[in-house]
């Protein structure tokens, strides 16, 4: 494998053009660009990083393009403009952190350039920026004359950067620092910070803390305190441990994006819909994690004496810049946006997700599938690679190689005979078939099947837009409860239309490849007889999924993207249906292997703690390659040890009881030859969930959730009942 460009050099030659501009954000490389919109802090980030002494040229050339955003008929710069340098109208706007750090870019070509004209543009841009801020109380947007308060909120955010510009730009910025300063200790919440204060100055709770917000606050404390300003090393400190103490990632590596007002990491519908616009799921973003490396190693050295905080603030230190390699691109180069995880309750992340689901509508990488939104975690951001650079410095990231295959397990042949379903209709007295055929049919949409039967939902639901997830639930039920797919051939069109040039499948036509919605692609064509259509391009997809195995030997959803048990087994299973194999089908069997615990369960990653998601996913991948999972017996042990009073299973020892954890650990022991230890609890605990609808819901009594949940409730009661081929479910999941 060669090795991939260095970080700088990944930046200069895919993320600028010929102009130095640079777009938003970026799929693999230059040759597949997402958002080809251009920011004026993407611009102003790029003059901050990229060039040193000596590269007057690269000075030249990006200051020339963040020239273009200068408004030419009211004091200041656009925001957004058009690819083509065409202004957006809705970059009309005077966003104090924006305007600031472009003030903090002219002053740095000026420097470079040795141009005092341009160093003194750059402090009357951030004097009247200051004097505007001052004047309307400190908001978070202005309209572009700087008259109009637009949004009369205060995130941190905003207060955080123009220090850190006015400390780099201002000649004499103490008057302005002090105001600063003072404000900036208002959003002081023990040891955390308020993410943003509401237009009457007082602490926004729905809003809570925010990582990236934290970071930066201690950044500028860290700035405060070498002006001589008393207690501010101390924030910056205590700042930090507050997220290396309650961001954490349970179970896996870096820090969530957000803590609630009690600094709780939880789903929150509450605060992304009645607080400031956002996804009610926490996320692990790479570029908190840059300015999180470079906060922690800032405050490191300003010392307090207390030898514990030394530590555990090189400790963070050290993870944030472990979290920036791992999503380091060993192939292409780059680094990815970050990862995400669904939730089996509000404070239990459980599936691996490489996408930000429910995002704002125009968000910055964001596609639109029906009702929702989401933020493909495999894009390469402008300002992830820029705050990356920065925090990295000009290095190739780390890659992990495969472990060693000690012992092969041993062979046991799998059919992967997926001609029938079951053996037997599901007994009549346990949930509703005809009511929940009823609501299953209700999903349909033009040439597929979506999430729900709902047209225009409020709340957090997903409407019926067809999309290859679901397609892939619907078409399973239905062959399982013995009813015909209706119209096979349009079904098959609408599934193949989702391939792309690369060879993988999106979730609609166009929307990018991941091995995902690949496998959920695949594996509907080729129950329903498919897999030789004209329209599918099978050599390309086999080639993309293969492009997804990573140096250490597993899948990502996308090439290049990290590695783990969830996607290899979906990838695994995708190059089977399709009769091929991993290319290095030994250093994914070492990887699976690397992933089982002691205690017989297996985690999502090497390292990480058993869970009945990751346990069914290594299970199912072996089988399917032709292995036996080995331990098995201290597998089943363990996966009917979570088995709760109830029925339910929890996902984790010591978790919370999960729907969806539930039929991991049934499928898992389904494969394994065996069956939950309380058989019919686990039954009724799944029938009650059924909603009146007809649907399924993952709690008693609640609203019918997705098609997902009405698989699961299927899948599973098959299994209980011993009816399910056992192809069937290590293949269709």
């Amino acid at each position: 494998m060669t090795s991939p460009p260095s970080l700088r050099a990944f930046v200069l030659k895919h993320l600028l053009d010929d102009h130095a501009r640079v777009p938003a954000v970026l799929g693999r490389d230059s040759t597949d660009v997402l958002t080809p919109d251009r920011t004026l802090r993407d611009a102003a980030l790029a003059l901050l990083v990229l060039p040193g002494p000596g590269d007057e040229v690269l000075v030249a050339r990006l200051f020339a393009a963040l020239r273009e955003f200068t408004d030419p008929e009211q004091p200041g710069f656009r925001e957004l403009l058009d690819v083509t340098g065409a202004p957006h109208p809705v970059g009309d706007v005077r966003t104090p952190s924006v305007q600031a750090l472009a003030a903090w870019a002219l002053h740095r070509a000026g420097t470079l350039l040795n141009d005092a004209a341009l160093t003194a543009e750059a402090r009357e841009h951030l004097l009247r920026l200051t004097r505007a801020v001052l004047a309307h109380r400190w908001p978070a947007r202005l309209d572009r004359s700087w008259s109009t308060v637009l949004d009369g909120a205060s995130p941190l955010e905003e207060t955080a950067v123009l220090i850190l510009a006015a400390d780099a730009v201002a000649e004499d910025g103490s008057a302005f620092l002090h105001e600063a300063a003072d404000h900036l200790e208002r959003y002081v919440h023990g040891d955390a910070v308020w993410a943003c204060l509401t237009p009457r100055g007082e602490p926004d709770t729905l809003h809570g803390h925010r990582t990236r917000a934290s970071a930066l606050a201690a950044l500028a404390w860290t700035a405060l305190h070498k002006r001589g300003r008393s207690g501010a090393a101390d924030r910056a400190r205590r700042v930090l441990l507050h997220v290396h103490a309650h961001h954490g990632h349970t179970g896996a590596h870096g820090y969530w994006d957000r803590s609630d007002a009690h600094s709780v990491v939880r789903v929150d519908p509450i605060a992304a819909l009645h607080g400031r616009p956002d996804s009610p799921f926490p996320s692990k973003l790479v570029a908190d994690h840059a300015l999180l490396a470079l906060a922690a190693r800032g405050a490191a050295p300003l010392g307090t004496g207390d030898a514990d905080t030394d530590v555990r603030l090189k400790a963070l230190a050290e993870e944030a810049t472990a979290e920036l390699e791992r999503y380091g691109d060993p192939f292409a180069g780059g680094v990815f946006h970050g990862q995400g995880s669904w939730f089996s309750t509000p404070v239990d992340p459980t599936v691996p997700l490489a996408r930000h689901v429910m995002v704002p509508p125009r968000s910055t990488g964001s596609f639109a599938v029906g009702n929702t939104t989401y933020v493909p975690f495999h894009g390469k951001h402008a300002q992830t690679q820029l705050l990356a650079l920065a925090a990295l410095g000009d290095g190739v990231p780390t890659t992990r190689s495969a472990p060693a295959l000690v012992e092969r397990p041993e062979p046991e042949p799998f059919d992967n005979d997926l001609g029938h379903v079951t053996t037997a209709p599901l007994s009549e007295d346990r949930i509703d078939v005809a009511q929940y055929l009823r609501w299953l049919r209700s999903t349909a949409s033009g040439l597929g099947y979506g999430l729900t039967p709902y047209r225009s939902p409020l709340s957090l639901r997903s409407d019926r837009t067809a999309q290859t997830f679901s397609v892939l639930h619907v078409v399973s039920d239905l062959m399982a409860l013995g009813e015909p797919v209706p119209n096979v051939p349009g079904v098959l069109t609408g599934v193949f239309a989702t391939q792309n040039p690369d060879g993988g499948f999106g979730e609609q036509p166009s929307l990018p490849s991941e091995t995902f919605t690949t496998y959920c692609a695949v594996l509907t064509a080729v129950v329903l007889g498919g897999g030789d259509h004209p329209a599918f391009d099978r050599e390309r997809c086999v080639a993309f999924l293969r492009s997804c195995q990573r140096p250490e030997g597993g899948f990502g959803n996308a090439p290049g993207y990290p590695c783990d048990a969830w996607h290899s087994h979906l990838a695994t299973l995708t190059l089977v249906a399709l009769g091929a194999r991993p290319e290095r089908e030994d250093d994914l069997v070492a990887y699976l292997l690397d992933c089982q615990n002691p205690d017989g369960g297996y985690g999502n990653q090497p390292g990480t703690p058993s869970d009945t998601f990751a346990t069914f996913r290594v299970v199912g991948a072996l089988i399917a390659l032709g292995l036996r999972p080995p331990h098995a017996e201290k597998t089943v042990s363990w996966l009917r040890g979570l088995q709760t009073e109830a029925g339910g299973f929890r996902y984790r020892e010591g978790g919370a009881e999960s729907f969806v954890g539930s039929y991991h650990a049934i499928a898992a022991l389904y494969m394994l030859g065996a069956l939950p230890a309380d058989t019919e609890t686990c039954k009724q605990w799944i029938a009650i969930r059924q909603s009146a609808d007809g649907g399924f819901s993952r709690a008693p009594g609640g609203p019918s959730e997705t098609t997902d949940e009405g698989f699961i409730a299927i899948q599973a009661l098959h299994m209980l009942e011993g009816k399910l081929n056992r192809s069937w479910a290590v293949m269709m999941t």
